[in-house]
């Protein structure tokens, strides 16, 4: 009888102190995923997005200007043949978009022009030097700070008759500027961090002229994706960190519908994914690994984790207001 209780007691106590670890180190957990939540979160907002907008100036140098110096454009880029750098591709993307909205021709003058998250309006400086000079380009962006370096810029470079520089929310462009006051409106690598990107369609139909071209290169979801935990996990991070909203993430199909319901007709699409994407990281990853003095084996392994798991598919679209 005696050695029965002193075998209950044990068991008692062993599982006494089972239920006890197991709590502890549900405590544990629970307090780890917490820190570790406070601390992700407030590298986000700290570094990479601030007021509800990428902190570009992070990006800018922190990133880009590590493998590209001096460059402030902040695009994919598009690499075909011979494009060799993050700065001929970020060129050769927008040189795509100018030959494809029309206004590279020497015939097409007079023309009202908008660029829509222009950025550093780097872009902008380049298309003055190709377009006639009766065309007249107007460039927002959110960023007061990019805009206000543009405007410094614009200013040395005796431009400001042909470009005028704005701070503006792109949800709000049908309400800073007439209705169809535009000929062609412009937007590169942008949309996708719009809080409403079909609202921003729409307005870029409302201040088209009738016959206005709009041409827009943008994310959207590969047709493929398919839903994983890594992939999901890989989604969730990096629309943290490029604040991309989930209603974004969208995709090819129903971008296209969100176009054609604003009134707009496509006339052109193409995917450029593989012009994009792996180009871009392989020599992005590959130069930062190398000037930071690490083994490149660890950017080819970086490089291919970024394209199993990236769910992204680069898409250009030429549109016209009818």
């Amino acid at each position: 009888m005696i050695v029965d209780l002193c075998k209950m007691d044990l068991y008692e106590f062993i599982y006494s102190m089972f239920a006890h670890i197991s709590f502890m180190m549900l405590i544990y957990l629970i307090l780890g995923i917490t820190l570790a939540y406070f601390i992700y979160n407030s590298i986000v907002t700290t570094w990479f997005v601030k007021g509800g907008v990428v902190n570009y100036d992070t990006f800018l140098t922190k990133f880009i200007q590590v493998v590209s110096k001096d460059n402030y454009f902040m695009n994919y880029g598009y690499w075909t043949p011979g494009v060799d750098t993050l700065y001929k591709a970020n060129n050769s993307l927008v040189d795509l978009i100018l030959e494809k909205s029309g206004l590279a021709s020497a015939e097409t003058k007079g023309q009202k022009i908008l660029d829509v998250g222009c950025g550093y309006a780097v872009q902008d400086f380049q298309w003055l030097k190709t377009i006639d000079p009766t065309n007249h380009i107007t460039a927002i962006d959110i960023s007061e700070s990019q805009i206000q370096m543009a405007k410094e810029k614009c200013k040395r470079s005796n431009l400001d008759s042909r470009l005028d520089l704005q701070c503006c929310d792109a949800m709000h462009i049908d309400k800073k500027f007439a209705a169809s006051e535009f000929d062609t409106v412009l937007c590169v690598e942008s949309a996708f961090h719009y809080a409403d990107r079909p609202a921003f369609f729409r307005g870029v139909n409302e201040v088209l002229k009738p016959e206005g071209r709009f041409v827009i290169c943008d994310l959207t979801l590969s047709d493929d994706h398919v839903p994983t935990i890594l992939n999901g996990m890989f989604l969730r991070t990096f629309s943290d960190f490029l604040h991309i909203p989930r209603s974004s993430l969208v995709k090819s199909e129903v971008w296209k519908q969100s176009i054609l319901d604003a009134g707009l007709v496509i006339e052109e699409y193409i995917d450029i994914t593989d012009k994009t994407f792996g180009p871009y990281y392989n020599n992005t990853f590959h130069l930062y690994i190398k000037n930071a003095g690490i083994p490149s084996t660890i950017a080819t392994i970086i490089y291919d984790i970024f394209m199993y798991l990236q769910p992204f598919s680069y898409r250009l679209a030429v549109c016209k207001k009818v």
